[in-house]
């Protein structure tokens, strides 16, 4: 199981693009914590305004930042799942709560140019915290970010 897995991650993973990409997300571990961690790796500021993400690559325009929402130059935007009972005042909210399986996709403004994606998939038989994402080292790379629960509560 754990080949298929590694297997999976391989065959499933958009590369990213040259602006911003999906860097982590969090997802499963209670549906009140999903997050999705949107990273700027450019020397300069991204505004978000008009891009899309969703959970249904046949719907890639599922939710949209629909104001001034930037990210800065090496810095990471945080978008909280709807469930989210963590998500501090004013932050963005999906319409959608992440799941196992899914693909997470980010879309440019005009509703049709994939920019990124990130296929959600839980380790098999795990029952700890953990997160999926990207290290900046080598984007074509998705790992399981397993946390302790000390950590988890922080």
């Amino acid at each position: 199981m754990t080949v298929l897995t590694t297997l999976l991650y391989w065959l499933t993973q958009g590369q990213a693009a040259q602006g911003v990409y999906i860097k982590e997300a969090s997802f499963t571990n209670n549906d009140k914590q999903d997050w999705v961690d949107l990273y700027n790796p450019t020397l300069n500021s991204i505004s978000l305004k008009g891009y899309f993400l969703s959970d249904d690559v046949d719907n890639p325009t599922k939710w949209q930042f629909t104001s001034g929402w930037i990210i800065e130059s090496h810095n990471t935007l945080r978008i909280f799942g709807k469930s989210s009972d963590t998500a501090p005042f004013g932050s963005a909210i999906l319409n959608f709560n992440l799941g196992n399986g899914e693909t997470l996709v980010l879309t440019a403004p005009d509703g049709k140019r994939q920019l990124d994606r990130i296929t959600l998939l839980a380790p098999p038989n795990y029952e700890g915290v953990f997160t999926m994402g990207r290290p900046t080292s080598d984007l074509g790379i998705t790992e399981v970010f397993y946390q302790s629960a000390a950590l988890s509560q922080n």
